[in-house]
């Protein structure tokens, strides 16, 4: 297939954050509008932060699935390739799909909402249906729902990195800086981070701002700045075809640092950390600031050996290429296959919006809770300053009260007095 001067759709459960799904179509609509694709991409809720990154990428069009212009936009001209995610297919797209490739992705064995919620219709359609995992293509297959699909037609994606992180050229840093990158930083890795900072400058990505984590997007400039990442998915293979070594552990554990010895049992896993065990605090101190000029040396042998494999440019070219070769016969679907699907995916869409306004009160009111106890700790402490000011005054009063000067003052004072009502008195009687 022919990228340049062809259109490809896009579909997403929502762009919102900076997580797993969203980087995925984030990166494939910058690489594919980078090769002169029009790309256009429907999504339930579209939003910041990560809208940002959709808006200055020049040839991609993001539309909300509801949006009458999304129709007109794939009416005026079809796409020649539908990249399928969370199961999201434009009625236009079905009312033609014999027009269209059609390759699903599915890019996660955990979470519900990827697997196939068209079981029937996928089948029928897809020319390839993608996983991000071995380990996820054998879980999705197991449902039973793949029997009428070519075993080859079921591939593995791979979590591919973009093409500039193949660039990066690792200098270790005179600071020793190591990178974690998590949105759910597991108790003992935080332990560890004071003894860690006793060896490392340590920088944190991620949404726990209250464990000083700051949420950006991990970039090639990210991993050229580091000596080594502490994480787990797809920042393990930017690492590894950036060749930085990286730690690999969150909150499903993980096996450590990625070698060669454990790559291709980790890959299994989608380099989720699942299936190795968690370790204590004090081993992964012990384990990174003892190991990391070993993981360093590795790292380099592993880039040299898996970087074809975890570049999305040579991941893409080898599966257009199938797709071209062995592209899927479609026949006209029904009204009511269409209509059906219509119903499914839009009670799909109103949960996913409920789910987003849920969650935005949900960070409102944390940070509503974060201020509120801001300010209780600013009172406390304005509080307990005047306590001390006041037992300052009394303290001061006490040795005031104590002092020869202050009984010889109250003296002369008891007799400047007693002198004077006796003057009074005095005077009284005159009259």
């Amino acid at each position: 297939m022919q990228l340049k001067g062809s259109k490809i759709l896009i579909t997403q459960a929502h762009l919102l954050r900076y997580m797993g799904a969203e980087i995925v179509t984030l990166e494939l609509a910058e690489y594919l509008a980078g090769q002169g694709v029009e790309v256009v991409i429907a999504t339930h809720s579209f939003g910041y932060p990560i809208r940002e990154e959709f808006d200055r990428i020049e040839g991609v069009t993001v539309f909300e699935l509801w949006d009458v212009a999304l129709a007109a936009n794939l009416e005026a001209r079809l796409p020649d390739l539908a990249w399928i995610q969370h199961s999201i297919i434009p009625v236009v797209v079905l009312e033609h799909a014999n027009e269209i490739l059609f390759v699903f992705h599915h890019m996660s064995s955990i979470l519900p909402a990827e697997f196939t919620m068209a079981a029937a219709l996928e089948s029928s359609l897809a020319t390839a249906v993608l996983f991000e995992s071995p380990r996820s293509l054998e879980i999705h297959r197991g449902t039973g729902v793949y029997e009428d699909v070519e075993p080859d037609r079921l591939q593995v994606m791979g979590n591919a990195a973009p093409a500039r992180f193949g660039e990066v050229s690792p200098t270790p840093s005179a600071e020793r800086r190591i990178t974690v990158v998590s949105n759910h930083i597991p108790p003992e890795l935080v332990a560890a981070f004071g003894g860690l900072r006793e060896h490392f400058v340590l920088d944190v990505i991620g949404s726990q701002t209250e464990l000083g984590a700051a949420p950006r997007r991990v970039t090639p400039d990210t991993l050229a700045g580091t000596d080594a990442i502490i994480s787990i998915g797809k920042t393990v293979q930017y690492s590894i075809v950036a060749g930085v070594p990286v730690y690999c552990y969150d909150h499903f554990g993980g096996p450590g640092w990625i070698s060669r010895a454990n790559i291709e049992e980790a890959r299994w896993q989608n380099f989720s950390g699942r299936g190795t065990g968690t370790k204590s605090t004090s081993e992964i101190v012990a384990e990174i600031s003892e190991g990391i000029d070993d993981a360093v040396a590795e790292a380099a042998l592993v880039r040299r050996d898996w970087t074809r494999v975890y570049l999305l440019p040579e991941r893409l070219d080898d599966l257009l290429e199938f797709a071209s070769d062995r592209r899927r016969a479609i026949g006209d679907l029904t009204r009511q296959q269409i209509q059906a699907h219509e119903n499914v995916q839009a009670a799909f869409g109103s949960y996913v919006r409920e789910w987003i306004r849920m969650q935005a009160l949900s960070d409102e009111l944390k940070d509503a809770s974060a201020e509120l106890n801001a300010t209780i700790v600013e009172l406390e402490t304005d509080i307990l300053e005047q306590e001390d000011r006041l037992t300052s005054m009394n303290e001061t009063l006490d040795e005031l009260y104590s002092s020869r000067l202050y009984r010889t003052l109250n003296g002369i004072r008891h007799s400047w007095v007693n002198r004077t009502l006796r003057k009074l008195r005095t005077v009284r009687r005159g009259f």
